[in-house]
């Protein structure tokens, strides 16, 4: 039955896990988290038994990498607790399907002759494939975001986006044998595959860096560092309206073809027909576009609905907006239960969002831009789709204010992992940080400090 010993296994399997992601950084232990369990998966006949150890290592896992839940200032103590449980309850359910697949699997089959294919393939689809399906879907906590430090690495990304996962599994598993069995043919395999990655990586860095580009953009990042308990205080109006234009005017003064401002940057309804506030901006634009997040309210079918959405202007008076399509569960919405919470967000006057659905793209110049916001960065389905329709740089727009100092650095590394994959420019604009910008090789250009006021430019070449 239960024992004390593998109890240890299971607990530090999910410690290890959980602190290789970022902030905590501790990437070597991705390779090594899954060596616990797979002795307690080997070793043990009761299958319950082994979806207990499973179970709880995931769970453990799962509280430290989305601790940030835990800290929404946006909402109650209580609501923000109960959304972390239950999300950690959730998610760590899919490690039961790898676990429960493979005990049936392995009745039918020798997996120990396939088990470097068949485990790692497993892995991915029971534990990624199928969590980054439907509402509660957390692309957030995919392995790839482990390893988001080595750029030569990652660059497998490009030809697909679990062969990080794939390798990691892999290796996991050649550490297993060998320390079944202290052949060194599987400290060969490991040595083999990682050598292969890195010869990759760095062909595919050097072909990047030798490209010649033909365009162009300027563009200047503005970080405001307004928190939310200060955006929406009525006192502070007159302050927070000053910051955004230092912010605009110091922009301006480079002479950029593109500002940025962050998710939820105003909190005025830019996208509101004939809205004052907006073409007031826009006047002063000049030959720049900013793009900016925004509340957006539309009536469809007689019902009202609130969007986290961005802005696209210019100073011609046209503009454009983007409705989030990725709304983070508990967060931004209650799945399954839309009355449950009615005011998600004690700050925002919008309480609930709906999801949008228009994968968009917008032109500046001659160039097609996509603009994700906050969380839809982590879903490379979404920035897939956004690519496939023509964007050549991609825009992610960002308030991590709400979930402590933690998170941004997190938040950050999901942008790295989507150029890398796309092979596309990633700007990213935070309200208290990280802002900055990643070229397709994964080499991080500029990158902002947390609550550092301010202004950021660059010009990319693409």
């Amino acid at each position: 039955m239960f024992n004390k010993k593998n109890l240890i296994l299971s607990l530090s399997s999910g410690l290890m896990i959980g602190l290789a992601f970022p902030p905590f950084n501790l990437s070597f232990f991705a390779y090594f988290f899954l060596i616990p369990l797979l002795i307690i998966l080997f070793d043990e006949e009761n299958l319950k038994i082994k979806i207990f150890y499973f179970y709880f290592a995931s769970f453990i896992s799962n509280a430290i990498i989305t601790h940030w839940v835990a800290q929404n200032s946006g909402t109650s103590i209580t609501t923000a607790f109960i959304s972390y449980i239950a999300l950690c309850i959730y998610y760590s359910s899919f490690w039961i399907i790898f676990v429960v697949i493979f005990h049936f699997v392995e009745k039918q089959f020798n997996l120990k002759s396939l088990s470097f294919l068949i485990i790692p393939i497993l892995w991915i689809f029971s534990t990624e494939m199928i969590r980054d399906i439907g509402p509660l879907a957390g692309p957030w906590i995919n392995l790839s975001l482990t390893q988001s430090s080595f750029i030569r690495l990652i660059q497998v990304l490009n030809i697909n986006s679990y062969f990080v996962t794939f390798f990691l599994i892999y290796s996991n598993l050649c550490f297993y044998k060998y320390y079944i069995s202290r052949q060194k043919k599987f400290l060969a395999y490991f040595i083999s595959l990682l050598a292969t990655i890195l010869i990759f990586g760095e062909i595919k860095i050097n072909n990047y860096n030798s490209k010649e580009f033909t365009n162009e953009l300027k563009i200047s990042i503005g970080q405001p560092v307004i928190y939310p308990n200060e955006k929406w205080d009525p006192l502070l109006r007159n302050r927070n309206n000053k910051i955004m234009s230092d912010l605009l005017y110091d922009s301006l003064s480079s002479s950029p073809d593109l500002i940025v401002w962050p998710e939820a940057a105003l909190i005025y309804q830019l996208a509101k027909d004939g809205s004052v506030q907006r073409q007031n901006l826009q006047s002063h634009l000049g030959e720049s576009f900013l793009i900016t997040g925004i509340p957006q309210r539309i009536t469809m079918d007689g019902e009202l609905k609130s969007y986290n959405s961005a802005i696209f202007m210019n100073s011609d008076g046209f503009y454009d907006t983007y409705q989030k399509i990725f709304l983070v569960p508990f967060a931004e919405y209650v799945p399954f239960f839309k009355n449950w919470i009615t005011k998600m967000n004690q700050f925002d006057d919008l309480g609930s969002f709906s999801k949008g659905n228009d994968y968009k793209t917008f032109k500046i110049n001659s160039n097609l831009i996509s603009i994700m916001i906050c969380y839809d960065s982590s879903s490379n389905k979404l920035a897939k789709k956004m690519v496939e329709k023509g964007a050549e740089i991609l825009f992610i727009i960002t308030n991590d204010s709400y979930v402590g100092k933690a998170m941004p650095y997190q938040h950050f590394e999901h942008a790295k992992l989507r150029a890398v994959e796309l092979g596309v420019p990633v700007v990213q604009s935070a309200n208290n940080g990280i802002s900055g910008i990643i070229l397709p090789s994964g080499e991080v250009v500029l990158k902002s400090e947390i609550d550092q006021r301010g202004v950021f430019n660059y010009n990319i070449k693409f």
